[in-house]
């Protein structure tokens, strides 16, 4: 028995041998095989895909002309559809600019004939300085322009910057030859403002995170403020000149006003500096330094006291003319 096992036992000992044999015959070439096929591929399955592509190119370049027909003709429909969107906004916009046109036709014809009565004073003019933003600073409560125009160009501190959409900031740093813009989102900025359509004038505040906001007081009319009505600058505090575009109103509360501004500062890359000159008053002429007044009251003085001798005189010579009238009469009456 014991020998019946023993040979039982090697035979299975053989026959997993023989198992693992293969196994790790059939892996190495398996591994032979890829390799073969990956020596190949430049030759036979390149050869293949070319004959591929070579049988399947005329199915292609006949299928091309109808899908590119439709691809043309799809284009075609939606090109067809945007032209129709954007004839309609330009309709809208045409009618707009007439509307604004005839309105500035009439305020010329007003101010032509104030100009001809004399009456009317043309405002002092803002001389732009262009310059290119050159750096930005876009932190969590600072947010500014550097621009590469200074006190060289005429630069100086308050006065404000626009681009072609509206007005970004104002002048806050000033250097020889550069400039720091404080944008009108910044906790720090502060400008007058006023409101179209409601005629409220408020101050526009800056928020840093978000759109700036105008502070709707007790005394303001804010429940005449409404969403879209236009924010320009008010030039109160003579500083800013009236009319620059701000935004438009975006949203309204019980004590504020959010405004969606009209400048986008990442498309922002030249910017245009207004050097605006508000007028002055003069002082008036009743202020003059007192050492004038004796020599200004010294012809009163004469012309009141030179009619005092023309009366003397006249007063003295009356006897005289009657007594003279007087005397020819007695002869007559002796005769």
């Amino acid at each position: 028995m014991d020998v019946l096992g023993k040979e039982g036992r090697q035979a299975f000992g053989l026959r997993s041998n023989s198992h693992v044999g293969l196994l790790l015959f059939s892996l190495v070439s398996l591994i032979l095989l890829l390799s073969s096929l990956y020596a190949a591929e430049a030759s036979v399955f390149k050869k293949a895909r070319e004959t591929a592509l070579e049988a399947a190119s005329p199915v292609l370049k006949a299928l091309s002309g109808p899908i590119g027909w439709a691809q043309d003709r799809i284009g075609d429909v939606g090109d067809y559809f945007r032209v129709l969107e954007q004839n309609k906004a330009l309709r809208e916009e045409n009618a707009a600019l007439r509307q604004w046109e005839d309105e500035a036709r009439s305020l010329r014809g007003v101010i032509s004939a104030l100009q001809e009565l004399d009456v009317y004073k043309q405002p002092p003019e803002a001389k732009p300085i262009n310059a290119l933003v050159i750096g930005e600073a876009n932190e969590a409560y600072a947010h500014s322009m550097i621009v590469n125009a200074g006190e060289i160009a005429g630069v100086a501190r308050g006065l404000a910057a626009v681009d072609e959409r509206g007005m970004i900031g104002r002048i806050v740093d000033v250097s020889a030859n550069a400039s720091r813009i404080l944008l009108l989102n910044d906790i720090q900025s502060r400008i007058p403002v006023f409101v179209e359509g409601s005629f409220v004038e408020g101050l526009l505040v800056g928020r840093s995170t978000s759109r700036p906001t105008i502070a709707i007081t007790m005394l303001a009319d804010g429940d005449k403020i409404q969403p879209g009505q236009r924010v320009i600058t008010s030039g109160a505090g003579g500083v800013l000149p009236r009319g620059l575009a701000v935004g438009v109103i975006e949203k309204v509360t019980e004590k504020e006003a959010i405004v969606d501004l009209s400048a986008e500062y990442a498309r922002t890359r030249m910017v245009r500096i207004i050097n605006y000159q508000f007028p002055q008053v003069e002082p008036e002429e009743a202020d003059a330094p007192p050492a004038d007044a004796p020599a200004a009251s010294a012809p009163t003085s004469a012309a009141a006291t030179a009619p005092a001798p023309a009366a003397t005189t006249r007063a003295a010579t009356a006897p005289a003319q009657a007594a003279a009238e007087a005397a020819p009469a007695a002869p007559d009456e002796g005769d």
